[in-house]
């Protein structure tokens, strides 16, 4: 599958650029994230605490930024924050620890941080940190509100893992524990509508064996309440643990049960050295997960909810020469990526939502 480089970007404090900056053996602690939205592409840079927006060309349209951490921004138009709007501005912030983003369908930007101190609380039973909130911002820059676990202006959350916005413009925040992972499902202005816990030690397992569960990952399906489980077994003898099966499981998130699993089907040769990553379903119900082959070889498996393979494609990911990556699935099903070199970031994508099979022909544009 044709790999296409979009842009680049250089290392630094810039507006236009990417703070990927890493010293010898000491692994990232901040989260960068890219995302894709009508063919904009945001890049949330946790090093220096901003978000910027991009075309698909490389030329810089928006930066919201903490103004303690960048310089003054000389490419981009400084907004007085009163109504002064030019189509390409600069929004200062007093972010203090950015993460996760998402953005809405009328173009809000969702932001993850952290509260100040003094508002973080600790939760003695699950002996958790509850110190992150989604910050919303409209598309002129302007701060609306914060999303926490009760829904707008409400208590902090726990570590966020992700940030969903669906086709119905709900926001689902999947957030983690030591013991659980919880999943707040908010309407599109912000009212909670569903928590849902899930423990670890309550996973559901295959019927044909006494499995050991890792769970991946949780997303939400881009139509209905239904989330599905990514879940990876693994059987012991006396000293190791080894890898079985992977699967999906549906939740409907209303019924409060699993309604489907289906078995990710075994890779095609047994050189691979992975377990499927799980990528993301699209707009048409197909589930999307990348497998690392061998070096700089990787494979994009595409399966049906029946768990019948819709489409295997190679693809080449340069892993020797990435330090830091991270890949997002827009809702038709291409492959957008953030790759990070010692020299520069290269943003990539692959049209992989025009592989044979995989979108229905009402959802085809």
């Amino acid at each position: 599958m044709e790999r296409k480089l979009l842009f680049t970007l250089s290392l630094g404090r810039g507006e236009d650029q990417i703070d990927l900056i890493q010293m010898a053996n000491i692994p990232f602690n901040k989260k960068t994230r890219i995302v894709m939205k009508d063919g904009l592409i945001y890049i949330g840079n946790g090093n220096s605490n901003k978000i910027m927006e991009f075309s698909s060309y490389g030329d810089i349209l928006s930066l919201y930024y903490n103004s303690s951490e960048n310089p003054v921004p000389a490419i981009l138009s400084k907004t007085s924050g009163e109504g002064d709007y030019s189509n390409r501005n600069a929004y200062a912030f007093d972010f203090k620890n950015t993460g996760e983003i998402a953005v809405t369908k009328g173009n809000d930007l969702l932001v993850e941080d952290t509260v100040p101190y003094n508002r973080i609380d600790y939760d003695e039973e699950t002996d958790t940190i509850l110190n992150k909130i989604v910050l919303r911002f409209d598309k002129n820059g302007d701060f609306i509100y914060f999303l926490g676990r009760e829904g707008v202006g409400g208590s902090p959350f726990s570590y966020i893992e992700k940030i969903h916005v669906n086709t119905k413009d709900e926001i689902i925040i999947v957030s983690r524990t030591l013991e659980s992972w919880i999943v707040y499902w908010f309407t599109g202005t912000g009212s909670l509508k569903y928590t849902i816990n899930i423990p670890l030690d309550d996973l559901p397992v295959p019927p044909d064996g006494d499995y050991i569960s890792s769970l991946e990952s949780i997303i939400p399906d881009q139509n209905s309440h239904s989330l599905f489980l990514k879940i990876d077994y693994y059987n012991k003898d006396s000293r190791n643990l080894y890898y079985t099966s992977s699967y999906l499981w549906k939740l409907d998130i209303g019924k409060k049960t699993y309604t489907r699993s289906v078995r990710i089907p075994d890779l095609e040769s047994s050189d691979f050295d992975d377990i499927p990553g799980f990528l993301g379903v699209n707009i048409s119900g197909y589930f999307f997960f990348l497998v690392h082959k061998s070096g700089n070889n990787f494979q994009l498996m595409v399966i049906s909810e029946s768990g019948a393979v819709i489409s295997r494609s190679d693809l080449i990911m340069e892993d020797d020469k990435i330090s830091y990556r991270d890949l997002y699935l827009d809702p038709s099903g291409l492959l957008v990526a953030l790759l990070g070199k010692y020299d520069r970031t290269e943003i990539v994508w692959w049209r992989s939502d025009l592989l044979r099979g995989v979108q229905n022909e009402d959802s085809k544009s």
